[in-house]
């Protein structure tokens, strides 16, 4: 066992080093128009038309919903922002077990609505997940389950508050007996202190069967030059069923290779007041992301380290690879 440890964590280690060095020849071991890469081209290609005729059926059936409650056609320029998200992740972690997640999202754009309302669709709501899995890379074992998906109308006004964007979700769980919910979300861009651009948001939101919680987000991004670039962000949640706090912080450090490609340096800490307030974790690791074909297929690859104090600090490594499919138009 100390061995197969042992040799996952070299792998790791090697992972996370080739991944500085990714951008130098990904383009070209990925480039779909190289002649060599003619297999490749030709399957998605044709994955490509059926794509098209599936995002198209889609944007239409939207249009037609849209039609339907307005009794108005879309303007002619405008870009309905209807779509549907298929993604894929698994991880591979030290002591050999294996997470799989399988997630759907979809959203109807309602244009012509009085407040430009949108009807969303997820596989789950994300707010199940404590923080600690929502900003980490490894999949968490998520299925696509009836009675874990959610749906409901989105309302997003154009104008502002006070310099405020404003949102706001009202829903149901889609299980018997149903779970009703609301969600209101503030977010305000806020003047740039000097180089780094800061923003903030506030969320509210309501489950019938947790009860009522609140998420604060703050975030600041300073560009270095046109490739590099550092962005920090911290989250404060709270949830009234568990009557505590849980914070991350997260600083990353985002480099672009290409159009298609860039990668991703971080590192993390989480902190939870359920006991007395401390750190519960910290964490390291990188991701390398490359647009596979067009604007609707990504992959990432994520080494990651973990060091958990529920087990003494010990390191715990993983790798994951996600997938990310878009239907939209």
């Amino acid at each position: 066992m100390r061995h197969q440890k042992a040799k996952f964590k070299k792998l790791l280690w090697a992972t996370l080093g080739l991944s500085l060095a990714a951008g130098l020849h990904a383009e070209d071991a990925l480039d779909l128009d190289d002649p060599e890469a003619g297999f490749f081209s030709r399957t998605f290609n044709r994955a490509e038309t059926t794509r098209d005729n599936w995002s198209e059926r889609w944007i239409d059936f939207a249009e037609g919903v849209d039609y339907y409650f307005s009794k108005e056609n879309s303007p002619p320029e405008y870009k309905n922002e209807s779509y549907v998200k298929l993604q894929l992740r698994e991880t591979w972690e030290e002591h050999g077990e294996m997470q799989t997640d399988v997630r759907v999202k979809a959203k109807f754009d309602l244009p012509n609505t009085q407040r430009k309302a949108k009807v969303f669709f997820s596989s789950d709501e994300y707010t199940e997940n404590s923080l600690e899995e929502r900003v980490r890379s490894n999949s968490t074992g998520e299925r696509f389950r009836r009675k874990e998906s959610v749906s409901g109308i989105e309302i997003t006004p154009d104008d502002e508050w006070n310099k405020w964007k404003r949102s706001a979700r009202v829903g149901i769980k889609l299980r018997a007996p149903l779970v009703t919910f609301g969600r209101y979300r503030l977010r305000r861009p806020m003047e740039a202190w000097g180089e780094w651009l800061p923003e903030f948001t506030q969320e509210v939101w309501y489950f019938s069967d947790r009860g009522w919680g609140e998420t604060s987000e703050f975030e600041v991004i300073r560009p270095i030059n046109e490739r590099f670039g550092l962005r920090y962000f911290t989250v404060l949640e709270f949830e009234d069923q568990n009557d505590y706090f849980e914070n991350v912080h997260v600083l990353s450090l985002n480099q672009g290779l290409s159009d298609k490609s860039a990668l991703e340096y971080r590192v993390g800490s989480v902190f939870s007041t359920e006991f007395r307030t401390q750190m519960t974790a910290y964490f390291f690791g990188s991701s390398y992301s490359y647009k596979l074909h067009e604007d609707w297929v990504f992959v990432t690859a994520s080494p990651e380290v973990f060091f958990p104090k529920v087990d003494g600090w010990n390191a715990e490594a993983s790798f994951t690879i996600k997938l990310d499919v878009y239907f939209s138009q």
